[in-house]
């Protein structure tokens, strides 16, 4: 049963009603630090992204079923005396905007004050809001959040900069900079968008007798649980001498387009896209997917989006009990978009983002799904789960398998234990000093030549630090571009980017991340912190153990 059916209210259970409170300064701001673009069309273009909020934003996280979002209540708080300019565009989409001008010579204003206070009136309202939504990365807004937990309602806020743990914890869904960017502000700029596909006839044969070699070496590689790492490619391809002797990947241009070229040469190799991504062997056989589509019949018509679910729904029940193993993630991906490709076209997987997320809106009966990496869908009654044998390393190395070995705490023992709690309690990167500091020349380089914009200098970076083989994630880059920026430095307002200063701020950032998380440090911890983010930078790359 619905949950919506259970409320004191006579609201259709197809229907959940939000309140939205915006706190203008703060989320245009932290645009501004990183993307101009964005931040003009958060201010100017509300309707955009209300749209979003209301039609795509998924409410299957807490609800159990397919479930639509009127947003009744919008308010919108600002600083008259900065952002005055602004208000008509949030006028002319029905928002009410209240004023909030600085009442201290420092600037500081009464926003947070009034939206706590209009956040718990509408908590009584004679109106029942499923759900409020906090447009707003302030953590002092935690106890309201909180408070709406209490009252079993649902928390949203959108994360544009810096996010601390307990603020996270306290809401139901946290919207990140980057998926509101690209989904909710429609921003994609030319990196971000899909490669064209490679070319087979361009393809000569000698290069083409390179290429099949080197994708059975590489589904040797990603026959392990969770496939082969992006950063590990790299020494995987230097085993071929012609690989070693040529220039620009093999003529692919990038280790991304080289991998496609090698995936495109067989049939159970895909490319998983989590961050970073990584191969991984499709686990059903091939001729199984041509069945399931002849037994499922053509491409679905076009229909609503409840019904292209139950469509999407019964081609993968269909799937997976042709297949006499757990079935992954991957695998389903391309199945759901051959045969619905027409009605996933633009649409970030119906609403849902990613297609986990999709996944976890499907009715499959009595299919289970599983998180282990890759990601599996599979019938308990027929099919071992996927973290027994059938799917793991042989027995004697199974235990290796499970958990991965700590290179970090192998070549910096002394370092590791403190750096292990400090991501834990902060989410700073678990990265060796080596890496960080090749992030750091890669991120100066790159806003040295091609300037500042968040979205495209993390992608580029992360490119760069993968194709010279080290485990950095697009989140990874992300955290230190906002943390860097949460101390006030200004990227690209400096003649030159040197990476020993972006390294300082880095630094900085963590030192005042780890007194916000009540964690206290002696000198000694003070100066290790330093020589992990740092040590690489340095002649003395490696610290004494």
């Amino acid at each position: 049963m619905s949950i919506l059916k259970t409320v004191p209210s006579v609201v259709p259970p197809s229907v959940i009603y939000s309140a939205l409170f915006v706190d203008f300064d703060n989320v245009r701001i932290n645009l501004e630090k990183h993307d101009a673009e964005a931040a003009r069309r958060f201010s100017t273009n509300p309707e955009l992204w209300l749209s979003w909020l209301e039609k795509q934003l998924s409410t299957t996280t807490y609800l159990p079923e397919i479930v639509q979002r009127r947003i009744l209540t919008r308010r919108c708080y600002l600083n008259p005396e900065s952002f005055s300019s602004f208000r008509p565009d949030f006028v002319r989409s029905a928002f009410e905007v209240i004023d909030c001008p600085p009442l201290t010579g420092r600037g500081k204003t009464s926003t947070d004050i009034y939206m706590v206070m209009d956040i718990l009136d509408t908590l009584n309202h004679a109106t029942y809001f499923h759900e409020f939504i906090v447009l707003s990365g302030d953590a002092d807004f935690t106890p309201v959040l909180l408070r709406i937990r209490k009252h079993g309602r649902y928390g949203v806020v959108l994360a544009v900069g810096w996010v601390s743990l307990a603020y996270r914890a306290a809401c139901d869904i946290v919207i990140e900079r980057d998926t509101f960017v690209r989904e909710a502000l429609g921003i994609v700029y030319p990196d971000e968008e899909a490669p064209e596909p490679i070319n087979e006839q361009e393809i000569d044969a000698t290069l083409n007798l390179l290429l099949k070699r080197m994708a059975a070496r590489l589904r040797e590689m990603a026959a392990v649980p969770g496939g082969v790492e992006a950063s590990e490619l790299p020494e995987v391809f230097k085993e071929f001498q012609e690989f070693r002797e040529s220039n620009h990947w093999l003529g692919f241009y990038s280790l991304r387009r080289l991998t496609q070229a090698l995936i495109a040469q067989r049939e159970d190799l895909a490319i998983s896209d989590e961050d970073p991504w990584r191969v991984v062997v499709k686990t059903a056989p091939a001729p199984v997917l041509a069945d399931s589509l002849e037994a499922a019949g053509p491409p679905a018509p076009a229909a609503a989006v409840p019904d292209v679910k139950a469509q999407m729904a019964q081609s993968i029940r269909e799937y997976v009990s042709h297949s006499d193993k757990a079935v992954a993630w991957a695998t389903l991906a391309s199945l759901v978009k051959q045969r619905f490709g027409e009605q996933l076209a633009g649409s970030t997987w119906l609403g849902a983002g990613t297609f986990k997320d999709l996944l976890m809106q499907l009715d499959l009966g009595n299919l289970h799904t599983s998180t282990l990496t890759p990601g599996y869908v599979y019938d308990p009654g027929r099919h071992q789960l996927p973290a027994a044998p059938a799917f793991a390393a042989p027995p004697a190395a199974s235990q290796e398998a499970a958990a991965p070995p700590d290179h970090f705490a192998q070549r910096y023992p002394g370092l590791a234990e403190l750096a292990r709690k400090v991501h834990r309690l902060t989410e700073t990167p678990y990265l060796m000093p080596e890496h960080y500091a090749l992030l750091f020349h890669e991120l100066a380089r790159e806003i040295n030549e091609n300037g500042y914009q968040m979205t495209r200098t993390s992608k580029t970076v992360r490119d760069r630090c993968v194709e010279k083989g080290a485990p950095v994630a697009r989140s990874h880059v992300n955290f230190v571009l906002i943390g860097i920026g949460h101390t006030g430095y200004r990227f690209g307002g400096q003649e030159r980017e040197d990476p020993v200063q972006l390294g300082e701020k880095l630094v900085e950032n963590t030192l005042d991340l780890c007194r916000t998380a009540q964690l206290s440090l002696i000198e000694e911890e003070v100066a290790q912190i330093r020589a992990w983010i740092m040590g690489g930078l340095g002649e003395q790359s490696q610290p004494a153990a």
